[in-house]
This record gives C-alpha cells, sequence and structure tokens, in this order.
C-alpha cells in the first residue's frame, strides 16, 4: 500500500507533527509523520514498514544537541520512548535508548552504583550518547559502555561492542558506516559505592556545569567540537562574538561555544550565528571548527546576517 496510507493505519501516528515541540531546544518545523514507539517490537514495525514502503526514517532523541530546520524532516520521524533503567548486578546497568542520561545518573547515585555521574552533564537520551560519544567533564560514553543492542535500518537486531562502536571524539561507527542503526539499549561498567558518595559527586558534576554552562535557558548544548589542544568556546569568544544575537538567537553570554533560543528562534537565525562564529574563528585564528551539532531537515529561508 502507498506510504501515507500504511503510516495512517499504525496506532499513535500522527501527521504533520510540530517536531519544536520533541525537542529541549525549542526548534524545528514539522514531521510529515511522527510516532515515538515504546518497546522495541513497535519500533522494529515501524523500521521495517518504511524499508519495505521506500519511506525515509529519522530517529531523534531530546533535541539537545540537535538543530531541526525550518521546514522540517521529510517522511517519518521517531523518537524511541523506551526509558528504562535495568540493574544488572553490581557491575553493569542496562538502559533503553531513550532513556535520559541525567535520570540514569541520579537512579545509578540512588542505587548506589558508581561510574555514570558524568551523564548528570550530558542532557541528552541514551541512545544518541552512544551514536555521539558523549560526554562530559572528563569522562565519554566510550569509558564506560560495555556493548549495545542496535536495529539495522530493516529492523534486524545487532549487539555492538565497545570496539565495533569503532568511538573516537565524539564520533562512532553510527554516524557514518552503520549510519541508519539504532540504538534501543546499552549496557554499562558500574560498581557498587555508597550512595551518598555517587550523588555528592554526581551534584559536584551538576554545579560544575550549572557554574560554566547556560543553565535553565533552551540551548544547543556545545556547538562545535574542541580543536586539538584548544577549546572552541575561548576561540568563538576571543572573536568578540559572545552575547551577540540574531533574532531570537545568542550566542550564550556564558559560554559562548552554546547558542540559545531566548525569543522564539527560528533555526536559520541559529544557522546564522553558526556560520558568523565559524568563519570569524577561521579568518583570526585560522581554526577550521567542525560542528559537533547535528542538523537535520530542509531550511525554509536562506540565513542573512547578524546583527550586535
Amino acid at each position: 500500500m502507498p506510504a501515507p496510507e500504511w503510516l495512517a493505519t499504525v496506532p499513535g501516528v500522527t501527521r504533520e507533527e510540530p517536531l519544536a515541540r520533541h525537542s529541549q531546544f525549542g526548534v524545528g518545523g514539522p514531521a510529515d509523520w511522527f510516532a515515538q514507539p515504546r518497546d522495541v517490537e513497535s519500533l522494529t514495525e515501524l523500521l521495517r514498514g518504511g524499508a519495505d514502503a521506500g519511506v525515509p526514517v529519522t530517529m531523534i532523541g531530546a533535541g539537545s544537541n540537535t538543530l531541526i530546520l525550518d521546514n522540517g524532516i521529510r517522511g517519518l520521524v521517531l523518537r524511541f520512548a523506551d526509558r528504562h533503567l535495568r540493574r544488572l548486578g553490581d557491575g553493569a546497568v542496562e538502559l533503553g535508548g531513550g532513556c535520559m542520561m541525567p535520570r540514569a545518573a541520579l537512579d545509578c547515585a540512588r542505587l548506589g552504583l558508581a561510574g555514570l555521574e558524568f551523564g548528570i552533564g550530558v542532557p541528552g537520551t541514551c541512545g544518541a550518547s552512544v551514536y555521539g560519544n558523549a560526554g562530559a567533564f572528563g569522562t565519554e560514553i566510550a569509558d564506560v559502555l560495555t556493548d549495545c543492542t542496535v536495529l539495522t535500518p530493516h529492523g534486524e537486531s545487532v549487539v555492538l561492542d565497545g570496539a565495533a562502536c569503532g568511538f573516537s571524539y565524539r564520533h562512532s561507527r553510527l554516524k557514518d558506516q552503520l549510519r541508519g542503526h539504532v540504538v534501543v539499549s546499552a549496557r554499562f561498567r558500574v560498581h557498587a559505592d555508597e550512595p551518598a558518595g555517587v550523588r555528592a559527586r554526581t551534584e559536584a558534576i551538576q554545579a560544575q556545569r550549572k557554574a560554566s554552562q547556560p543553565y535553565g535557558v533552551r540551548s544547543l548544548g556545545s556547538v562545535f567540537k574542541n580543536p586539538p589542544g584548544d577549546a572552541a568556546g575561548r576561540l568563538v569568544e576571543a572573536t568578540g562574538l559572545k552575547g551577540r544575537r540574531h533574532g531570537g538567537a545568542q550566542i550564550s553570554t556564558k559560554h559562548a561555544n552554546f547558542i540559545c533560543n531566548i525569543a522564539h528562534a527560528s533555526a536559520a537565525e541559529v544557522l546564522t550565528l553558526v556560520e558568523l562564529a565559524h568563519d570569524e574563528v577561521m579568518r583570526r585564528f585560522g581554526v577550521d571548527l567542525e560542528r559537533e551539532i547535528i542538523v537535520l531537515g530542509e531550511p525554509a529561508v536562506v540565513a542573512g546576517s547578524a546583527v550586535p
């Protein structure tokens, strides 16, 4: 059956769903079709159906480090909603692909399990964090992951260990060779410790994040990867762009490697600032900053020039 008719028969699938409401950044146009499968079986059915019907499928997480463009995303957009945390003994925990990393950090602290304290500083889902080898304050996913279960674009289940994930700085093979594979669960190394001690370390990381990064405001996370031996935020700040605003978007006044949505920003306005920061750092310092953010979808307009 034609793709629209097939999708219209699946429970929970919506049409022309505004993706801004599913993004922590609060920016993004509509999805042609959207669903939030809550279990692996439902996700598998949607992936297989999309593959069979030739419908492009795009996965999103919490949208804390993803910019969805103003014309939205064509085809079927899925956000996996399995948020389970399962203790596998004192040596490991399993997280569902939709589990938020800060929630996992707090739950592990309550259970007296150490190892995921850094997750309090990673405002994304488990699946997206594995995809991008997310990290915070000296620890990243590659340091603690045992293995993960992924679904291929055709819905087949595969288990990948850390080596098979091919982790590097803010990168995994899920971004290239395994593009289209979806993380549905992951196992992480932990060890037993006093709950009070684990919680104290978690709170210290949270305090450090609040002190050094924009907090309590919609932000896009780290816009650029840190170049070798330097920090992207320092370079952007050195150009004098800290606090620069364009429309509803602003380069954070607290940390110049973050862009904030301060007044119903459009994706085009955000990209204007991204491009301005990149070009100014290149012009002043000869450093070609690489984006850390993921950009999805189709633009609605051509971005203009930023204003002071």
